[in-house]
């Protein structure tokens, strides 16, 4: 009769405890997210750069803090930066993380701010000493590029994206930590390797 009593005490101390520890855990991921939002604007505000679209200045394996233009106001484009000589990673203006087209089935782009647009207006920008030329805009929004002038010697728009609107925008870039991204690449990789299943990266 002692043993099973003290059997059940251990079993009730063991629950007690995996409860308390579970408790402490929710509570430190809602303090983490918490802050994450407060100074961020964002709940989770990394991604892990897949592809080399935007080297020299950002690599494939970077892991990039975003922060909410809704909390720190719209991307200043590369004509902008030009301008006020801002530079963000390397280049004038500044880099963002957008849906394509607004579709959340697509993988997210990690690019470039180039020149923001009215709708019904057209422009020919120079950079780097290329001269581009827009057709009328479909809507109002952003004209973003790639900084690798080998894989992306033209703008998204209009084919891998309409212009971008400001809705479509999930973050603006602010700082990186090389390699670090890879730990969220590689599992992902792997997985779609051995499943098969659809899966998103920024590219």
């Amino acid at each position: 009769m002692k043993n099973t009593k003290e059997k059940m005490e251990k079993e009730d101390g063991f629950w007690v405890n995996l409860a308390r520890d579970a408790i402490v855990v929710i509570v430190l991921l809602g303090m983490i997210c918490g802050t994450f939002y407060l100074t961020t604007g964002l709940i989770s505000p990394m991604v892990a750069v897949e592809g080399h679209s935007m080297e020299p200045h950002i690599h494939q394996g970077d892991l990039v803090f975003i922060v909410s233009p809704d909390k720190y106001g719209n991307p200043t484009t590369y004509l902008e930066g030009e301008e006020k000589n801002y530079v963000m990673f390397g280049d004038y203006g500044d880099v963002i993380v957008y849906i394509p087209d607004g579709n959340k089935k697509r993988s997210p782009v990690i690019h470039r701010a180039m020149i923001f647009l009215d709708k019904g207006e057209r422009v020919d920008i120079g950079i780097n000493g290329i001269e581009y030329m827009t057709n009328k805009m479909p809507h109002e929004g952003y004209l973003t590029k790639g900084d690798n002038e080998e894989t992306n010697r033209s703008l998204d728009q209009p084919l891998l994206s309409s212009p971008v609107k400001n809705e479509w925008i999930t973050g603006v870039a602010r700082f990186k930590i090389p390699y670090v991204g890879y730990l969220s690449i590689i599992p992902r990789r792997l997985a779609y390797k051995n499943y098969k299943y659809k899966i998103s990266f920024v590219e």
